[in-house]
């Protein structure tokens, strides 16, 4: 564990799923999008030109809209709809008079031009967009009738003649059977806090107040001192192109962060050397120049010492805290190891088709995130097409995960109440220190946290069901 011995205040919790899935719609349609006419000198402000459309605009259809729905997969569906042109026709006549109080067209005053010369300007392009509209509230009536929950952007494919158009969309997989009666996993065991591991927990936390020394001129690192490290590198891929770099960059040695097969590429390193590390893993070379090398000296363990991470009146106290806290770590990690094993069998039991939609926006989601920290600066379209489908695969298997636990919880009648939620604060506020009633001011009014706390308690409550009732262990 190398954490706070004591957290600061509790952080809003976050949920990498949430309780909403991006990129399920209502059903809105696109279309390729008709340009203006170029004649027209200023059109800012008129009637919207995407054909992505408000369905408030126009009462429920009637007349001779019609619509036929087909399945292509158990996530792809297609359909034919035919739009009362009359109506079309009516809309049309709405925004024809909008432009007209809008236009602004050489030769006369705003919102002044006649209408035969609005008609000529617009009508074309405004006939499609009243199509689209009627189109639009068709298909949305349809879906919503029908009970249909769409996913991503219903596109257009194509206008099979003046009034029949072609959409096809992306749903939600109909998850009718699931298969988690006797889950099997591997009997994941918790690491046992040792004297050994003790101690060298209680050395990192004495490395927080540690005084340091430069090395001498000459003198090289070794494997039993702890060092602040100033190092310049560069990241390569196998193609020798830089993907990664950092000057002055400082890292700390021996003190169990680092994996122990880079720290080795530094031991026996002096002051202006270079070193060189193949990280296998991921594929990569790192290359660098040891800048500066300062030696930690670790204060002694005593009471005066142990005060620096908390209101310790002996070292003995101070070792049966840690050792509490180790112990609820290496629990969380055992809970959480099992968690994965249990997600991930159960979907090897049920397999399950996810939209690309959806997958699509929640790896761009992903790439965005890392972009914004910073990470794969350097990257060039061929890795950055590498990272997008590891995120893919990502994205595909934590919407499938959250699909099957969602349904699970149905079958099984699983949900969060107040009690659960009192809980939480309670917890959170014994965890940090803080009063449960100032927990739950934090969340009080902030819908997306509330939501966001609920979903993890959901969580939780249905891996306490299965670790209890449908997990067995080989």
């Amino acid at each position: 564990m190398k954490e706070k011995l004591f957290p600061d205040k509790p952080e809003e919790v976050k949920n990498d799923t949430g309780d909403n899935i991006a990129g399920i719609t209502t059903g809105m349609i696109t279309a390729d999008k008709p340009e203006r006419n170029k004649n027209d000198l200023s059109t800012k402000g008129m009637a919207e030109t995407a054909l992505a459309l408000d369905t408030a605009m126009v009462p429920p259809p009637n007349g001779d809209s019609a619509i036929e729905i087909e399945d292509i997969s158990a996530i792809k569906k297609r359909a034919k709809v035919t739009i009362d042109l009359q109506k079309a026709k009516d809309i049309l006549e709405k925004k024809l008079k909008e432009a007209a109080k809008k236009a602004n067209i050489k030769g006369f005053r705003p919102g002044k031009t006649p209408m035969p010369i609005i008609r000529k300007y617009y009508e074309k392009e405004l006939f499609e967009e009243a199509k689209m509209d009627v189109l639009n509230d068709v298909f949305k009536k349809a879906i919503t009738d029908k009970k249909i929950s769409v996913v991503g952007t219903p596109a257009v494919d194509k206008e099979m003649d003046t009034n029949t158009y072609q959409i096809s969309f992306e749903v939600m997989p109909d998850i009718n059977k699931i298969n988690y009666s006797d889950i099997k996993v591997k009997n994941i065991k918790k690491r046992d806090i040792t004297d050994e591991l003790l101690n060298d927990e209680i050395n990192f936390l004495l490395e927080r107040v540690a005084d340091t020394v430069k090395v001498d001129e000459g003198e090289s690192i070794n494997d039993k001192d702890r060092y602040f490290i100033k190092i310049d590198y560069v990241t390569i891929d196998k193609e020798d192109k830089v993907i990664d770099s950092a000057k002055d960059y400082l890292i700390s040695l021996n003190s169990s962060i680092l994996e122990k097969s880079f720290e080795s590429s530094l031991i026996g390193k002096k002051t202006g050397d270079n070193f060189e590390f193949d990280d296998i893993e991921r594929g990569v070379k790192v290359k660098g120049t040891v800048k500066e090398i300062e030696r930690k000296i670790l204060p002694e363990l005593n009471a005066e010492a142990v005060r620096n991470f908390g209101n310790f009146k002996s070292v003995d106290e101070f070792k049966n805290k840690l050792r509490e806290e180790l112990e609820s770590y290496e629990e969380k990690k055992q809970r959480e190891a099992l968690v994965a094993s249990i997600t991930d069998e159960i979907i090897n039991l049920n397999r399950i088709e996810i939209p690309e939609s959806i997958v699509e926006e929640d790896a761009n989601e992903r790439f965005e995130a890392l972009k914004k920290e910073g990470r794969y600066a350097g990257a060039d379209e061929k890795q950055q097409k590498d990272i997008m489908g590891i995120l893919k695969l990502m994205a595909k298997k934590d919407i499938a995960a959250y699909l099957l636990l969602q349904r699970i919880a149905g079958i099984e009648n699983i949900m969060v109440d107040e009690a659960d939620i009192a809980g939480f604060y309670k917890k959170v506020g014994e965890e940090s220190g803080v009063d449960s009633e100032e927990i739950k001011k934090m969340y009080t009014g902030k819908k997306e946290s509330i939501a966001n706390v609920k979903s993890q308690l959901l969580e939780e409550k249905i891996f306490d069901f299965l670790i209890k009732n449908k997990v067995s262990y080989i």
